[in-house]
């Protein structure tokens, strides 16, 4: 082993963000809290706007004199739109050196100091059984303006369902699990809340810089494919602000939401053309119909109906069922009528 790698961090954190200071400076604050030292800190700048610079290099002044070396923060040229989270998050990726890849989105922050000590105790046991952790995912909560709480999403239910199925947590409280149990579940890991092993990053080939929602599920799907040995704890570990949806100020909420169930489309396409596994194919095709009837309804809610059948049509052959083929029907005769109506 040569020196460096001797010296390597266990974990690499990217955060990366874009004209919010003031919700980043939190999100930073968290990851310093963190018990476990071992830990390099890269911060992406994705082309902030020069009203914030100021504030962004102050924070990173404290910061790097506080860990030194292992702080490290990266501005991308401005551009009026950014580079996006995927390009952000593969950059700071690139600069990395630890064994492991955490991430926080800017706008959230991670709520127990001890998730990555948790994290590294998971990773040492397998280690110690002459394995090689992937993965090591654990849970979050998500608000709405600070004050709206958000139902169970993520992993939430992954620990129930593993138990009902007979398995049980080892010493740490770490659960093993595999692709189907987590296709199972409703929702799937987020960012803030996973540890990747770097290497098995940089094999799948990071995050597709080409989407811009639901890039975090592309990689999920990606990654638990490739990976052999996938690590679970239930902690909480993250603080999520979902989107306000009556506003428009970041990638999510300044989407239509006709734009979004089509890039996730996208997503799910992708992971039926080059999946194997018979559980990610099943989820793809299922979230491939739901996004399908979304799309179908908002263009349906409009009076749209030459796309609402289009759609619609689309949506049953993914996933069938006599209420939405009733449905395909009534927007096929609404276009035909209102065809008619303009012959």
């Amino acid at each position: 082993m040569s020196q460096a790698q001797a010296m390597a961090p266990r974990f690499s954190v990217i955060l990366a963000t874009r004209d919010r200071p003031a919700l980043f400076e939190e999100a930073l604050a968290s990851v310093l809290a963190q018990t476990h030292a071992d830990t390099e800190i890269i911060v992406v700048n994705d082309g902030s706007s020069a009203a914030c610079l100021d504030a962004y290099r102050a924070i990173w002044a404290a910061a790097s004199a506080a860990r030194g070396a292992a702080f490290q923060a990266h501005s991308l040229v401005h551009r009026p739109k950014g580079h996006g989270q995927s390009y952000a998050i593969n950059f700071g990726a690139a600069q990395a050196s630890g064994d492991y890849l955490c991430f926080l989105d800017d706008d959230d922050k991670w709520t127990d100091p001890q998730h990555l000590q948790r994290a590294a105790a998971a990773i040492d046991a397998a280690a110690g059984n002459g394995e090689v952790a992937d993965l090591y995912m654990a849970n979050q909560t998500a608000w709405i303006n600070d004050d709206r709480p958000v139902g169970t999403l993520w992993l939430g239910t992954l620990q129930a369902q593993l138990q009902a199925a007979g398995h049980s947590a080892d010493a740490l409280g770490t659960y093993r699990v595999d692709v189907p149990a987590l296709m199972r579940c409703t929702g799937f890991c987020h960012l803030n809340c996973l540890v990747v092993r770097r290497a098995l990053f940089n094999s799948v080939g990071g995050m597709d810089e080409g989407i811009r929602w639901e890039c975090d599920r592309d990689l999920f799907l990606k990654l638990i494919e490739a990976s052999t040995l996938m690590l679970h704890h239930p902690a909480v570990v993250s603080y999520h602000r979902v989107p306000d949806p009556s506003k428009a100020n970041n990638m999510t909420t300044a989407l239509g939401m006709v734009e979004k169930r089509l890039l996730q489309s996208i997503v799910l396409d992708r992971a039926l053309a080059r999946s194997s596994n018979a559980s990610i194919r099943h989820h793809a095709r299922e979230h491939k119909g739901y996004a399908l009837k979304k799309i179908a309804l908002e263009y349906a809610d409009t009076g749209n109906w030459a796309d609402a059948s289009f759609y619609a049509a689309q949506a049953l052959g993914a996933a069938p069922g006599a209420k939405w083929l009733l449905f395909t029907l009534r927007c096929l005769l609404n276009r035909m009528v209102g065809a008619g109506r303009h012959g």
